[in-house]
């Protein structure tokens, strides 16, 4: 619940970030697909705000939750539960009119910051420890999307690519009990992720 409450809130921060005087605005919410190559696959739920400042050509700002991914293994029989991603992303989209006034393509990308909480470390099905905030990462992003609508509603389905990673993360454990005396690995949420959605605009 608290990595969905962050969520939102980043998901604030980052329409705070985006200026005002916007011609046109707009807001997305969609659910999705995530993979990546660390923590495997997940679902994904998040929000967009978008701003346009000239024609064709949108600004973009969202907020996302991704998580129930599968427990990954640490090594000597450990395995990570409960893992969850929050990614705060920036960035530009190519928005060309709409062919035969209903149907719109559109295509971008930008930087991203990806927050990675704190999760449980487990010893078969037993829970053994649990870590403190573990790591952020930043990286970029890019994809692209087809929807279907009227001029301020459309439903969307799109392609994105994310590319973060992060060599020799040290994860600190609770009240300081390590079943490894130290964990450290590679973070890396480089992969696809699908989703679908609706975007309301004004």
């Amino acid at each position: 619940m608290k990595t969905r409450v962050s969520a939102l809130a980043a998901a604030a921060v980052a329409a705070a970030a985006l200026p005002l005087g916007a011609s046109a605005a707009g807001f997305s919410a969609f659910a999705g697909f995530k993979d990546t190559k660390t923590f495997d696959s997940s679902v994904e739920f998040g929000g967009q705000l978008e701003f346009d400042f000239v024609p064709c050509l949108t600004l973009v700002g969202r907020g996302a939750w991704a998580g129930d991914f599968d427990d990954v293994s640490l090594g000597r029989g450990f395995a990570a539960h409960d893992l969850s991603v929050i990614p705060v992303e920036v960035g530009l989209l190519v928005r060309p009119p709409q062919l035969f006034g209903f149907l719109g393509i559109y295509g971008g990308g930008g930087a991203g910051w990806y927050y990675v909480p704190g999760f449980d470390v487990l010893s078969g099905k037993k829970l053994v420890a649990e870590t403190e905030e573990t790591t952020d990462l930043v990286g970029f992003w890019a994809g692209g999307g087809l929807e279907v609508g009227t001029e301020n509603f459309h439903v969307f389905a799109e392609a994105k690519y994310t590319g973060a990673k992060k060599n020799d993360v040290d994860f600190k454990f609770k009240d300081g009990h390590d079943p490894h005396g130290r964990l450290s690995g590679t973070v890396d949420l480089s992969g696809m992720t699908y989703s679908a959605g609706i975007r309301v605009s004004w």
